[in-house]
């Protein structure tokens, strides 16, 4: 009778022993997708700001390449607001602090750049119109400040891109660095086929 009693209280404690590790372990797989998942889009977004940066230097500095970027950018923070709830799964409170406040504020910075070309845009129309050029002027000039400020406050969160995107390479346990290669290296065209 003792030997049952022993053998079932070793069977249960052997379970719960290895549902605690088995929670341990899914538990860290969890964590390490989920820094896998917010470092990619901390990084496209890193590549796709110094893609902006670099396109704003030529040419019309918010002409349609550039706009076309920022937007690029856009929607590389709703990836982020897509799988919110994911990032519950990093243990780590100050990092998902960090994570949300700054993904929060470009996304706020980034509509802020698009709205003013907008507002440009709608101003440029109406003064074509021929509606009130003075009151038009005014509006133009403060979205074109308004949309200059943006885009300069956005290249500054950036900066706060590269310790985030470290802190989940630690996490996920790989580098993160393809995205920011594959940008150095450019899309080059595609070679002609040697094939007869």
């Amino acid at each position: 009778m003792m030997g049952v009693a022993v053998g079932a209280i070793l069977a249960t404690m052997g379970g719960l022993l290895g549902g605690q590790i088995e929670n341990r372990l899914n538990r860290k797989e969890r964590e390490q997708s989920a820094a896998l998942l917010f470092g990619e889009i901390l990084a496209g977004l890193k590549l796709i700001i110094r893609m902006a940066v670099d396109t704003r230097g030529r040419g019309d500095p918010y002409g349609r390449v550039t706009l076309r970027i920022v937007t690029a950018a856009l929607r590389e923070t709703r990836v982020y607001d897509r799988n919110r709830e994911t990032l519950f799964s990093v243990r780590d409170p100050e990092l998902r602090a960090r994570t949300h406040l700054l993904l929060a504020q470009m996304s706020l910075t980034i509509e802020a750049v698009l709205e003013a070309s907008d507002t440009i845009k709608s101003a440029d129309e109406a003064e074509a119109a021929g509606h009130d050029a003075n009151r038009i002027a005014e509006r133009r000039a403060a979205a074109i400040e308004e949309r200059h400020g943006s885009f300069d406050f956005m290249v500054e969160l950036a900066q706060e891109l590269p310790p985030l995107i470290a802190a989940y390479e630690k996490l996920a346990g790989q580098s993160l660095e393809a995205t920011d290669l594959a940008g150095r290296r450019g899309v080059g065209a595609i070679p002609p086929s040697t094939d007869s």
